[in-house]
């Protein structure tokens, strides 16, 4: 899926493929290297995406980080736990019936979990889509079936990559801090605010979460001065552990 596409919020959605923009590819491709030294320093294989608020472009990320650690050989995992507003299966264009995960952590089938599993063939990443979406999105990510589900597949893949709703609209994701190594804050530029992304920040240190860095997303170069023309181009910063204390 190199192709860009339109969401239902009309923002166009970007893709690591063949006729993406140069400096989008590079910018990803940072941020698969930082990862990668991260990983090799220690245990960060699975990685949790959020946000502060809805409209900044997780899932996005999300899925052109799973596509971009492909590509350099990693067998990657890409996980829906957005089960509020999946939207991982649209952009891949997976049949909204197919089993998820809500429909894996329900079922007494052994074997919920390989059937439920989808191989994108363009970017050769695993989907596992949100499923049917449950009454109790928090509660059923609680559950000691969901953590069963991660650690099988922490054994098959050498990412797992979670996508989950907005830190500070929802607790979905602070349930998620303790299954995930680190966490990715996305930001963007005119939706983010900076209340928002403190609060984000403040939500995710109350779960001892493992705060990796942040992901500017939609950082439009040519806007801000800068001759480099780094439109569209994601930015990556570490989480600086001496300033925990202060604000973001």
């Amino acid at each position: 899926m190199s192709k860009a596409s339109k969401n239902t919020s009309h923002r166009k959605l970007y893709t690591v493929g063949g006729d993406a923009p140069f400096q989008f590819v590079e910018a990803y491709k940072s941020l698969r290297t930082n990862l990668e030294f991260l990983s090799s320093a220690g245990n960060c294989k699975t990685i949790l995406i959020t946000s502060s608020v809805p409209e900044e472009g997780k899932s996005n990320v999300a899925l052109n980080l799973a596509m971009t650690l492909t590509a350099s050989g990693n067998r990657v995992v890409l996980v829906d736990c957005d089960l509020r507003k999946a939207t991982i299966s649209r952009y891949l264009r997976i049949p909204r019936n197919h089993a998820g995960l809500t429909n894996v952590i329900t079922s007494k089938d052994e074997g919920a979990l390989a059937a439920a599993l989808v191989r994108v063939k363009d970017s050769g990443i695993t989907v596992l889509t949100a499923g049917t979406i449950p009454p109790n999105p928090t509660e059923l990510l609680s559950t000691p079936m969901t953590e069963k589900i991660f650690a099988s597949l922490q054994k098959a893949f050498d990412y797992v990559i979670i996508d989950t709703p907005p830190v500070s609209v929802v607790t979905d994701a602070a349930v998620l801090c303790g299954i995930a190594d680190g966490v990715l804050l996305v930001v963007r530029p005119g939706v983010t605010t900076i209340q928002s992304a403190q609060l984000s920040k403040k939500n995710l240190e109350a779960v001892n979460a493992h705060i990796l860095g942040v992901v500017m997303n939609g950082y439009n170069g040519t806007q801000s001065g800068r001759r480099d023309g780094y439109s569209y181009a994601y930015s990556y910063s570490y989480y600086d552990e001496d300033k925990k204390g202060n604000d973001a």
